[in-house]
């Protein structure tokens, strides 16, 4: 290849503001510098940590492209430097079509240039001190470089502004998970009391119904008896007389 395909901003380091219980945005810049399509993907060594939209693209010839990279809210103060890293291959296509699944793993490593990119966490609380970023050579900075495993798939897709309901959403998927969770249990235990009610029913028909069927006999039975006793009696006054 004659030059990187794609100017990178940052070039090396991607610097996260933390805030605790809060997600943090970043914004990465890929701006085409080749003379053809260029199509890229990103990768991470912590996709759960991170949402990366878009996370996959094509860009034109003089095209720009906004990654936004939504650092998930942290529980505590960072106490050791990060060791998350980023991933960016893009590679010359023909069109802006968009790439079929399993394009990326059809490309010859020579088709395919890399971009790492490490990650520092810039604590609030703290007066701007940084955690992470240790271990920042040749396999970390920008420009082609070989492959290298541990890289995940980052999480994402196509969007706008993601971190100002990130948080939010959050806690509705929690609040509507716990509200499926309720609704299980009233079902349950309606399931139970139907159970319980059919089967005392069951029970009733079962034992009373014999005592119904036997009381229903005796008027039936008298009724019988009268029929019987009355044709007898007429029998007898006539053959007497």
């Amino acid at each position: 290849m004659a030059g990187p395909l794609l100017r990178i901003t940052p070039e090396k380091v991607i610097e996260f503001p933390v805030v605790l219980f809060s997600s943090s945005t970043v914004e990465l810049h890929l701006e085409n510098t080749s003379d053809t399509f260029v199509a890229f993907k990103i990768k991470t060594t912590a996709p759960k940590s991170y949402l990366v939209r878009p996370s996959t693209g094509v860009i034109p010839r003089g095209g720009k492209e906004v990654v936004h990279i939504v650092l998930q809210p942290l529980s505590e103060e960072p106490t050791r430097p990060c060791s998350d890293r980023f991933l960016i291959q893009s590679t010359a296509v023909t069109s802006d079509a968009p790439l079929a699944r399993d394009y990326w793993q059809t490309l010859d490593r020579d088709q395919i240039e890399d971009t790492r990119l490490s990650v520092v966490y810039r604590t609030s609380g703290s007066g701007g001190d940084h955690v992470g970023g240790a271990g920042m050579g040749s396999a970390d900075g920008a420009g082609p470089t070989g492959r290298s495993g541990g890289y995940g798939a980052a999480s994402g897709s196509q969007g706008g502004n993601y971190s100002a309901d990130l948080k939010s959403r959050y806690d509705q998927l929690v609040e509507y998970a716990l509200a499926l969770e309720r609704h299980k249990d009233e079902l349950v235990k309606e399931n139970e009391a139907l159970k319980a009610q059919i089967g005392r029913k069951g029970a009733a028909q079962k034992s009373g119904g014999m005592g119904m069927f036997e009381l229903w006999h005796i008027p039936v039975y008298i009724f019988i008896g009268v029929v019987i006793w009355y044709f007898f009696g007429r029998t007898a006054a006539t053959v007497a007389n």
